[in-house]
């Protein structure tokens, strides 16, 4: 076989698909091989396999197939590695103007999303795997996952299409505005969750039996909602203040318990509990009936200066009481604190100056429930006499009284043709009276008769003493009318100036 050179024209037949032609075969170039004789090709091989081999790598990188780096026939190992391809994201459709995920999954709905503590919670859960068991968790708490309470609330099993359901009850103790309730499968392959939402700070309160009623009747309540332990303040009608009451709920916040009812306007109200801690408040209506209170005066009827029992009953408990005199508003003449059950007692002395009926008005100070009774003062009629029922000029007379004040200052009047004069006076004992007390010197010139009164400095109370001056003829010797007579200190006049003349002389006895 003759070679051709390389730049030499090259027939059709080394130009061949690697195929040598046979007998009769006709060239291109219009000639015959003769016959006889047959040639293979080599270099027409290798140049098939070298082409097959870059179009199966080409064909490798088009579909994605990383196949492992082709080898020659020596082993010799081909181009760089195809990089592997990444995962196939989840399938989305748009809607309502964003993207959302078009696959299916394990879900779980609550019904009802929004429950307070001690309601019903449902749960209805799809997608997991049929058969097997699925808990239910209420998990609330912090900010970090050590933080995070997790509590088994239910469990069920999911039935031949992996649905399930299952309910709780809101634990009273929740006090979180947010919570999360999750479903776990055996195992933990599939879970879900969904949102809870609990009204955090409010609990709930009911009055067992009749919810009306009076201050400072017993009521019974019972109350969910705060934390464990949890100190309560008890208000009525309002949600500040000074408490009426101070209650501890039990490890589960619970409150059982009776109450007394405290004050608050007559008609519809509120019971208010308010926890110290978690701030829940919990209420529950209450329709408060008036109060009616009546007071007593004992006695009925004194003398001014005596002491006066005054009682009442009907108010709310433990109120103060604002006692008036014969009014009803501005400072009050007394006051007195009702006891628990609403009734108080108190004492005074009648003071003087008082005359005729009078009126007392009492208030409760928070209920503002009113009671009004009167009393009268009975008058003093004391009655009083002379040492003598006569005597002559010159003689000193003394007096004898009683039906007065106790303790009190009695003044003694002349009646002359000069009128009205102060010529004495004297205190009375603790039982009102006095004996041989004071001391007047009868002067000439003031018969046949004398009349005396008597008058009680603090009670008014008026004696008159009738004394006949006997008339000694033109052989007795004149007597002088006595000085004007000046109270001394002793009986609560002012101290007497010092004597200006050596013919002053003493106001007389007094007692």
């Amino acid at each position: 076989m003759d070679s051709k050179p390389n730049g030499g024209a090259t027939d059709s037949a080394d130009r061949g698909y690697g195929f040598t032609a046979l007998e009769g075969d006709t060239r291109s170039g219009g000639g015959a091989r003769p016959p006889g004789k047959k040639k293979f090709n080599w270099k027409a091989v290798i140049g098939v396999v070298i082409a097959a081999v870059v179009v199966w790598q080409i064909f490798n990188v088009l579909t994605g197939n990383s196949g492992k780096p082709a080898s020659s026939s020596h082993g010799a190992t081909s181009g760089p590695a195809v990089p592997s391809v990444p995962p196939t994201p989840t399938p989305t459709v748009t809607l309502g103007g964003h993207p959302v995920a078009a696959g299916s999954g394990p879900a779980i709905v609550l019904n009802p999303g929004l429950v307070a503590p001690g309601g019903n919670v449902e749960v209805s859960g799809s997608g997991f795997d049929p058969g097997t068991k699925v808990s239910v968790y209420l998990k609330q708490g912090g900010k970090s996952a050590k933080a995070v309470k997790s509590t088994l609330v239910a469990s069920g099993k999911t039935a031949k299409w992996g649905i399930f359901s299952a309910g709780f009850r809101m634990p009273p103790t929740v006090n979180t505005s947010n919570a999360t309730v999750e479903a776990v499968e055996a195992g933990g392959k599939k879970t879900a969750t969904a949102s809870l939402t609990a009204p955090g700070g409010v609990g709930t309160a009911s009055i067992v039996g009749k919810a009306a009623g009076k201050p400072g009747a017993t009521v019974t309540v019972n109350a969910t909602g705060f934390g464990p332990g949890e100190p309560v303040n008890v208000y009525w009608g309002r949600t500040s203040g000074t408490p009426a009451a101070q209650l501890t709920a039990d490890t589960s916040g619970d409150i059982r318990t009776q109450i007394k009812v405290g004050i608050a306007p007559v008609g519809p109200t509120t019971l208010v509990l308010v926890g110290q801690r978690t701030k829940t408040t919990a209420t529950a209506p209450y329709l408060m009936l008036g109060l009616y209170p009546t007071t007593t005066p004992h006695p009925y009827a004194l003398k001014a200066g005596h002491p006066m029992t005054f009682t009442g009953s009907g108010f709310a408990p433990n109120e103060k009481v604002l006692i008036f005199l014969n009014s009803n508003r501005g400072v009050p003449a007394l006051t007195a604190t009702a006891s628990g059950q609403g009734s108080f007692s108190t004492s005074f002395v009648v003071p003087f100056g008082l005359k005729g009926k009078q009126q007392l008005t009492t208030t409760g100070n928070e209920s503002r429930a009113t009671a009004s009774t009167g009393f009268t003062i009975l008058p003093y009629m004391p009655s009083a006499q002379a040492s003598t029922y006569g005597a002559m000029p010159g003689t000193t007379v003394s007096f004898y009284g009683k039906g007065f004040a106790a303790n009190e200052v009695v003044l003694v009047y002349a009646n002359t043709v000069h009128g009205r004069q102060l010529v004495t006076a004297f205190r009375v004992n603790q039982q009102g009276s006095a004996a041989g007390a004071g001391s007047y010197v009868i002067p000439s010139g003031v018969g046949p008769q004398l009349i005396f009164s008597l008058v009680g400095q603090k009670s008014h109370g008026t004696a008159t003493v009738k004394f006949a001056v006997q008339n000694a003829g033109g052989a007795a010797p004149s007597v002088a009318p006595q000085p004007p007579y000046v109270l001394p200190p002793s009986l609560g006049g002012k101290p007497s100036p010092a004597p200006t003349h050596a013919s002053a002389q003493p106001n007389g006895k007094h007692s």
